[in-house]
């Protein structure tokens, strides 16, 4: 296993964050949940009333004022400043200081809207149709080393195999499979550059984020399997064209016969049946081109997206996830979670509420200081209550799953394929691993690693002090008193410091819940530090701890 800190350590495109918070467990699920970006954000007289810097029950004032300045215009009211209340200055302090603040709201532009080009390429259904694109794959890229290592003479088989030619290949041949090869694509597109070489680990990137999509004949093919031959009637609007695809299927924007906004996400034909033999044929694809160290584990890694990909195909289960979820978190004002369409919804499509606001990105480029600290603030909560509060996670940190609605003010929560819960003695044992990281007890960090199964208590010492080192470096934002400053976070540094010993010297695989839990906290921790945000993490972990506690 690479140790606890090193199954954290996540790394996308932003060079700066590499190392921190990249699991090299993590693989990314199914495909995201609709979401269609309105240019029209906040209504006029929202719009007019940030502009105005007014707001609740603050407004009342500013209007309460303007009415005595007309009365002093007509010659009714003449206001003596000498007698004014103290209690006007203080309100009109705030009223100024939440001015300020709506006026950087009002700055931030409309998003733009969706428009994404997709690739057009039909989905290989039939075993033998599958095993044919692996076989032409492999062929291809033998073919391209072969002629890398003619032309440019000293350069090894294996060299020439991962040369940038062939990663290019090699992220078209898995947009085009989708499903399984897709799906295990995702989780190597953030393993380290120590483990896979960048240019390789980019194209897994890329084919993450450029999934093909169906042609519209097996898009129709599916909807009549699935919805039966007069499909349409059960709608009043659908677009034919989608707005989002990933490994498993795609999502389509659609109207309900009761005029509701919906997003139907339908399945790619064939992924399911086909999960095991892509497994199988992409692992002996892996192992010829002999990309991966064997400290990685591939067999534990590939056994775990197996599980997971027959779950995530089906969608009854996924919706019955999202449901539970809606019920956990309904209570709580700062989340949002759509609501399943239940008499829309399959084994193989899903249909859900339309529930849109501002992305990730967009936000931390756009975002003041304050409302990106406190989307970061909420998603470490949402993060850390659905481990020592509910022991249950949607475990995909996509930034595409989670969106900022402006106007309700609720952070969106999105695709639930990805749900895994956990038994108590695990939570036991883990809450355990990272209060010792706040308090830096070394001993029990140590010893909590040892009951969840990261280490067997036979490592060398050098092994064992740099994993209970990198276990005491992700606690930091937990251990530091007040606002932790994830833009200036110095924790990539510490751990890529750590690594080539973790990566050499360890002996097994973390235990199986790791490579879930691992691929959200580094999600979260990615989130916060893409977003340049300052939040008291210490504070939202205590207090969940406390809680655990008294609940023993």
């Amino acid at each position: 296993m690479l140790p606890f800190i090193s199954s954290l350590i996540r790394k996308k495109e932003f060079q700066d964050f590499a190392g921190v918070c990249r699991g090299i467990y993590r693989v990314m699920d199914g495909v995201n949940q609709p979401q269609l970006l309105k240019e029209n954000l906040i209504d006029e007289s929202k719009k007019q009333q940030q502009m105005n810097g007014i707001d609740g029950q603050q407004e009342k004032v500013v209007q309460q004022i303007q009415e005595q300045n007309q009365s002093i215009k007509q010659g009714a009211t003449k206001l003596d400043d000498n007698n004014k209340d103290q209690n006007e200055y203080k309100r009109q302090d705030i009223i100024e200081q939440d001015k300020q603040r709506n006026v950087q709201q009002s700055q931030i532009p409309s998003a733009p809207s969706i428009n994404k080009q997709f690739t057009e390429n039909k989905v290989p259904q039939t075993a033998i149709g599958r095993v044919y694109e692996f076989g032409a794959l492999g062929v291809n890229l033998a073919t391209n080393a072969m002629k890398t290592m003619v032309t440019q003479g000293n350069v090894s088989f294996r060299q020439a195999l991962v040369s940038e030619e062939n990663a290019s290949l090699l992220a078209k041949g898995l947009c085009k499979m989708r499903g399984a090869p897709l799906k295990l694509a995702q989780a190597l597109s953030i393993q380290e550059d120590e483990v896979i070489p960048k240019h390789i680990r980019q194209a897994f990137e890329q084919a993450r984020q450029n999934a093909d999509i169906m042609p519209q004949k097996q898009l129709e093919k599916m909807l009549k399997q699935e919805f039966g031959n007069q499909w349409m009637n059960k709608f009043k609007e659908f677009d034919i064209k989608p707005f989002a695809a990933a490994s498993i299927g795609q999502v389509h924007e659609a109207i309900t016969l009761e005029g509701k906004r919906v997003a139907v996400k339908i399945q790619y034909p064939g992924v399911k049946e086909a999960i095991d033999s892509d497994l199988n044929n992409l692992k002996m694809l892996m192992e010829y081109t002999k990309l991966f160290p064997k400290t990685m584990f591939l067999d534990k890694l590939i056994a775990n997206t197996r599980k997971e990909l027959h779950e995530e195909c089906d969608y009854t289960i996924e919706a019955a996830k999202q449901i539970n979820y809606r019920n956990l978190f309904g209570n709580q004002i700062e989340f949002a979670i759509p609501e399943v369409i239940t008499e829309l919804s399959t084994s193989r499509i899903l249909t859900a509420e339309y529930l849109y606001g501002d992305t990730i990105d967009f936000a931390a480029e756009f975002y003041p200081q304050h409302l990106r600290n406190e989307i970061g603030r909420r998603v470490m909560s949402l993060t850390l209550q659905e481990l020592f509060k509910f022991r249950t996670m949607q475990t995909d940190p996509n930034p595409s799953n989670f969106y900022f609605d402006r106007n309700s003010n609720k952070l969106i929560l999105l695709d639930f394929g990805a749900v895994h819960e956990y038994t108590k003695q695990f939570i036991d044992n883990y809450i355990g691993v990272i209060y010792a990281a706040t308090i830096q007890d070394r001993k029990e960090c140590l010893s909590k690693s040892v009951d969840l199964g990261f280490l067997t208590g036979e490592e060398s010492i050098r092994m064992k002090e740099a994993h209970v080192d990198s276990i005491i470096c992700v606690g930091e934002p937990f251990r530091y008193q007040g606002e932790f400053d994830f833009g200036e976070q110095q924790m990539t540094k510490k751990i890529y410091e750590l690594m080539p010993v973790m990566l050499k010297y360890r002996m097994r695989p973390p235990p199986p819940e790791i490579y879930s839990l691992h691929r959200k906290l580094s999600g979260a921790y990615l989130m916060n530090m893409r977003l340049k945000t300052k939040v008291n993490c210490r504070d939202i972990f205590m207090n969940l701890y406390e809680q655990y506690i008294k609940l023993q």
